[in-house]
């Protein structure tokens, strides 16, 4: 196999993909993935190397100086790279589990409260002023929100893409698997807290489908016609993913004023998530309109 091709093996798509990621994370991820891939490390292990370098990114970060921000900035960098890197294992590996997931999930977590909370604390230090936790608290949040949005979006295109069944379907599927076949307690307690949440997504989702006409309509999407009228807009979907969000950051901090991206996740790049709303809900009416035609068709002849 080529490196080429190994690359894009390592990939989850690649119109789903931050342009960020593409050019500039994932290509320095695949480099140490690949010094590592003979040696006994798990996609776990570099799960908890990007845990430690985002730990350290907040200790920087809180030390509310120019220079505190800029070895922040470099440790949030390098913390993005390994967040890269574990699931470029995992799937040249073929060794992603649902707890491995869990595990990415947890960490990402606890990595983005804890570099909010530094950058908090540093700016109301650098700035004298209190009302800057305020701030990072706010655009921590918003942060965080539009990284879900985000994770939808992509995670909807790549089942609907591949023809599989929807995201939380296949990962409610995976979960029970492990969980009939494993006797670890703390693996288990995880196993069976993921699958909660999985069944509270998929009630949610349901509720948000509104009625069964909608998920039949859902149903009968093409992958082809459904990439055809997305992968568009899916790139611009991208650039609320969080390594964008997380590169605004890093460059603000290396300026010495990490007060400019919380403003601008606020005001512009909120302003940019309405307005793909906006445009993905004109996507999805077309889509509709196209798939109506054949749906009638089916219901036709099966009456």
């Amino acid at each position: 196999m080529s490196i080429t091709q190994e690359y894009k093996n390592s990939l989850k798509m690649a119109e789903v993909e931050e342009i960020l990621d593409l050019v500039i994370y994932r290509p320095i991820a695949f480099v140490f993935v690949k010094l590592i891939y003979r040696l006994p490390i798990t996609p776990n292990q570099v799960t908890y190397g990007a845990l430690v370098a985002g730990l350290i990114s907040a200790f920087e970060f809180a030390q509310g100086t120019a220079r505190g921000f800029a070895f922040g900035a470099m440790w949030y960098a390098i913390a993005n790279v390994l967040d890269c890197g574990d699931g470029m294992l995992a799937r040249l590996q073929k060794s992603g589990t649902p707890l491995g997931r869990i595990v990415d999930g947890i960490v990402d977590w606890v990595s983005s409260v804890a570099i909010f909370f530094g950058l908090g604390w540093g700016m109301s230090a650098y700035f004298q002023n209190p009302l800057y936790w305020l701030l990072a608290i706010a655009a921590g949040i918003v942060t965080g929100y539009h990284a879900m949005v985000f994770d939808k979006r992509q995670q909807e295109y790549i089942s609907t893409v591949r023809g599989e069944k929807n995201f939380i379907e296949r990962e409610s599927e995976k979960v029970e698997a492990e969980l009939n076949k494993s006797s670890n307690p703390v693996r288990r307690l995880f196993l069976s807290s993921y699958a909660w949440y999985m069944k509270v997504q998929e009630g949610r989702a349901s509720r948000q489908a509104g009625n069964e006409q909608k998920e039949e309509t859902s149903a009968a999407y093409q992958p082809e016609l459904y990439r055809e009228h997305n992968k568009d807009i899916m790139r611009w979907w991208t650039w609320l993913g969080p390594t964008t969000n997380r590169t605004l950051m890093m460059i603000a901090a290396l300026l010495a004023h990490p007060e400019w991206f919380c403003w601008l996740i606020l005001l512009p790049v909120n302003l940019y998530l309405m307005m793909m709303v906006a445009r993905q809900k004109k996507i999805d009416e077309r889509l509709e309109a196209a798939v109506r035609p054949a749906r009638f068709r089916a219901e036709s002849i099966a009456v």
